[in-house]
């Protein structure tokens, strides 16, 4: 670890965003790296994975099991949606608008309009030249209207595959979640069945040390402005329909998981992505915390099953308690031994 990083979490964004790995890299760990070192100077000593007692929980605790989920069954419609602004912009025209764009864009390739450099960037070149030729060529008499229909085909065909494409590539990658905040009594509440569930405790830090890019752990980032995934999608889009637009940034999935509204700023979230298991419904990974604390309403039965389990595995034992004395609405922590 680098210690004269001296890095917090809004510096590990910028380095984040401002890190692109392009799809041509044969050498992606001098990209990962330094966002390892980074991670590693943020990261707190521990993060928390709220729980409900059930058969699946009980089961995944005994085994080490960390076991992960899809977008599409969290309880955030947003997470991990992706956006493609202008992708969208363009094919949510009205088909007459875009067929007016399409003989203007035809018109200032006549007159000699040159292809933009973020375009090119994107596109082989000689697929582009190619593509010029024949446009100018094609051009050389106005549009036929009575092509209007056809055009307006292609473009709902487009409409569907970037649908396809959204869903997939939004529950491609499958997730577990984890949080700082262990003394949140909204956590709690939300998250383990309303104080009566249970927290383990983990150091990610091993998982973090040496960045493969098929498990990363990394802070939630809260933004009111979505990340913009149209490369993402138009790389996809294009290479099934047999055109191969350059993917410019590796990370972008990785980035658009990560993505959340301020409204969930309170869970501070820390994201543990699995890019393993792709077609594996239940994706998990094999991992043991450091400490178990129960919920303040835990029934005694159920804290009895879990000692037995914790005390088994060696694991640090803490209850949740409130403090009626205190000015403040934290939940308060102790070791089960002081009892």
């Amino acid at each position: 670890m680098n210690n004269t990083l001296n890095m917090d979490k809004l510096d590990f964004i910028r380095l984040l965003e401002n890190t692109t790995i392009p799809e041509e890299c044969a050498d992606t760990a001098k990209y990962l790296q330094p966002i390892g070192n980074a991670l590693m100077e943020i990261m707190p000593p521990l993060l928390f994975r709220f729980r409900t007692i059930n058969e699946y929980s009980l089961n995944a605790l005994d085994k080490d099991l960390i076991f992960c989920s899809r977008a599409k069954d969290f309880n955030d419609p947003y997470d991990s949606l992706l956006t493609a602004q202008s992708l969208e912009t363009i094919l949510n025209t009205d088909p007459q608008s875009q067929f007016s764009l399409m003989s203007v864009f035809r018109q200032l390739l006549i007159e000699g309009y040159e292809i933009p450099e973020h375009i090119r960037n994107v596109f082989p070149s000689d697929l582009l030249k190619n593509l010029v030729a024949s446009l100018r060529e094609k051009s050389k008499d106005s549009p036929d209207v009575n092509d209007l229909d056809k055009f307006t085909q292609i473009v709902n065909e487009l409409k569907k595959r970037v649908h396809f494409f959204e869903v997939e590539l939004r529950n491609s990658n499958s997730f577990a979640c984890f949080s700082e905040a262990i003394s949140s009594i909204t956590m709690w509440g939300h998250y383990a069945d309303y104080h009566k569930g249970f927290a383990l405790s983990y150091d990610m830090r091993p998982l973090i040390s040496s960045p493969s890019g098929n498990i990363m752990v990394m802070p939630v980032i809260y933004s009111s402005i979505r990340f913009d995934a149209t490369n993402l999608l138009a790389s996809c889009l294009g290479k099934n329909i047999g055109i191969p637009v350059k993917r410019l940034d590796m990370l972008d999935s990785i980035k658009s998981s990560l993505y959340k509204s301020p409204d969930w700023e309170y869970e501070k979230e820390w994201r543990l992505i699995n890019t393993n298991n792709m077609l594996d419904s239940h994706p998990h990974l094999k991992y043991a915390p450091v400490g178990i604390y129960y919920g303040a309403r835990i029934s005694d039965i159920n804290k009895k099953i879990l000692h037995r389990i914790a005390f088994e595995k060696g694991l640090a034992e803490f209850e949740m308690y409130i403090d009626k004395s205190s000015s403040d609405y934290e939940m308060k922590i102790r070791p089960l031994s002081s009892k």
